[in-house]
Order: C-alpha cells, then structure tokens, then sequence
C-alpha cells in the first residue's frame, strides 16, 4: 500500500488514555530514501503540523522517489496544552533524545520517537516555529549545507555550540543529513504555512524524491552570531515593531520594546538591538504580557555573517 497510518502506543495516562506517535508513511512508486519530517516536538510551535498537512495532501506517490514519514505531531501532550514543554513533567522534548525507555514520560517519548521514526531514515526535517506569541524565520546549517540552503530562506544559521539531547542532534551523530527549521508561529500566518511547504518541496527536489530542479535563493545569508534577548522584567511588553519586521535590518541601537508595569504604568524595561548592523530572527510584533526569561528576540549580527552566495 503507498500510504499507511499508523499511531503506536508510547505509553498510556493515569486516566487510561494511550499516548501515541501518529506516523504516516508514503511510499512512492520509485526506489529512493527515506526522508523523515516532524513538527510539534514542542507543542506550542503548531505551524509545522499544518505544514506536513499540506504535504500530505499535495505529494504524489507515482512521481515519488523514495519514501516519505510524516510525524506531524510529536508530543501530543505539550501540543494539547499548547505549551513547550510537556506538561506532566515539564521537560522540553527537544533536551533528551536519545531518551529513555525507563525514564521521565518525556524521555520515554523520546525514545519512542528515536526508535520507530529517526532510526528509520536517511534523511531528516525538523519544523520548529517561534511559539504561541513570538515569529521566527531562520535555518540552521548543520551536516548538510546544501540540503539547509535547499529549504530556500534567506537566512541560515551557522552555530558554533549546539543545543544537546536534540533529534538533530541525535541523527547528526548517526551521519543522517539534518535539517532544523524555524518558521512562523505568533498568529501562523497561512503565507509562512505554504513558505514552509514550498521549502519542503525544494528540498525533494535537491535530493531527487520529486520531479523538478531545485530554486536556488539569490544572496542568502549565513549568521554566525545570534543574541538572544530576554526581558528581565515582567509586565505589559509594547512593541516598536510589529511581525513585518522579521528578517529585516535594523540599524544602530534602537528601542524594540518597552515592558510596563501593568499596575502602577511604571516603565520597567526598555529592550534594545545589541548590534551596529541587526536583522530581526524572532520577534514579539503585538502587544502582549511576559514574564522574567521569556523569549523576547532574536538578533542576527549582519556585521560578522558569511558572505552573501
């Protein structure tokens, strides 16, 4: 059969309801790799689901070299909950793999996750988003550079640590050409949904699964260097900027957002570009609430990126 669903049984809850890894399997009708997509490792970072969705529906398995595995949501439990991490234990899913057969729920997610979907592939994309309120455009360039610039976003990533106990982490280190991609989140606007699929797609196309040639983007970016900017107040965070600024340049020191009291109105905080030349990663673009250590924005530095190819 080209396609099949399958929702194996990780574990079951106190109350008796099964979690499940839901894994759809495509296969074409041309020998090829396996290519595994995955989105909602985080369940507040939704955009990814939507975008395997429109995969799903729009692949066609006789044009199909290879074989496609879908896990279109990985941790339905944070997903339900729309929160990052998973609620029962509060750990974050993306910390852990390889995981744990005997460990937290989290890390026996992560084992299952490793088990009957990474060890299976050849190849690997992780959708990741900003979050419930943040937007965020970037790819990293990991062990693949070619299949990172293949996705088609005029901004990659290029880091010199790596955040440990990822998928990524864990294929990397099986030799299985990664991809981690941040795209969308806050309002998951549908344009960044089909962005997102269109880089699939060329993606399936640099590695021959789909009939076409590959888009090469003209000037893409490679950062080097990203700060992270963290409110150290809480209150009502007022943005100077709003969502159509993401992935645009910002030059000079310039106010980002101010954080207020919501009590008293008192200005708490006032959160500024790092950098002489900044172009905006991820972003808050509407008025909202934050707490101490929130993810605030990203800030790309222009001055220390790779030249433009």
């Amino acid at each position: 059969m080209p396609r099949t669903y399958e929702e194996i049984v990780v574990t079951h809850l106190s109350n008796g309801e099964k979690v499940t890894l839901p894994i759809h399997t495509i296969v074409g009708a041309k020998h090829g790799p396996v290519l595994g997509i995955s989105a909602a490792i985080h369940g507040d970072e939704i955009i990814g689901t939507e975008i395997i969705r429109r995969i799903f529906d729009r692949i066609d398995e006789e044009n199909l070299h290879g074989t496609l595995l879908l896990l279109p949501v990985a941790n339905s439990l944070a997903f339900e909950s729309l929160t990052r991490n998973t609620p029962l234990d509060m750990n974050n899913l993306n910390r852990v793999f390889p995981g744990l057969e005997d460990g937290w729920i989290t890390e026996i997610l992560a084992h299952s996750i490793t088990k009957n979907f990474l060890d299976k592939l050849d190849y690997y994309i992780d959708l990741h988003a900003g979050g419930a309120v943040p937007i965020v455009d970037y790819v990293y360039i990991q062990n693949d550079e070619a299949l990172s610039r293949a996705f088609n976003f005029p901004l990659l990533y290029r880091p010199s640590d790596v955040y440990e106990g990822t998928t990524a982490t864990y294929t990397i280190g099986k030799g299985i050409p990664s991809v981690t991609v941040e795209i969308g989140g806050g309002p998951n606007y549908l344009k960044d949904v089909e962005r997102g699929v269109k880089g699939v797609e060329n993606c399936l196309k640099h590695l021959g699964m789909i009939p076409g040639e590959p888009v090469k983007h003209e000037n893409q970016v490679v950062l080097t260097e990203i700060k992270i900017l963290r409110p150290k107040q809480g209150g009502l965070l007022v943005p100077a900027y709003d969502f159509e600024s993401v992935g645009k340049e910002i030059v000079g020191k310039q106010v980002l957002a101010n954080i207020y009291n919501s009590k008293t109105f008192e200005l708490l905080e006032t959160i500024e570009t790092p950098f002489e030349q900044n172009v905006v990663i991820l972003m808050r673009g509407l008025l909202g609430k934050v707490n101490p250590g929130d993810y605030g924005y990203m800030i790309g530095n222009l001055e220390t990126a790779e030249s433009n190819e």
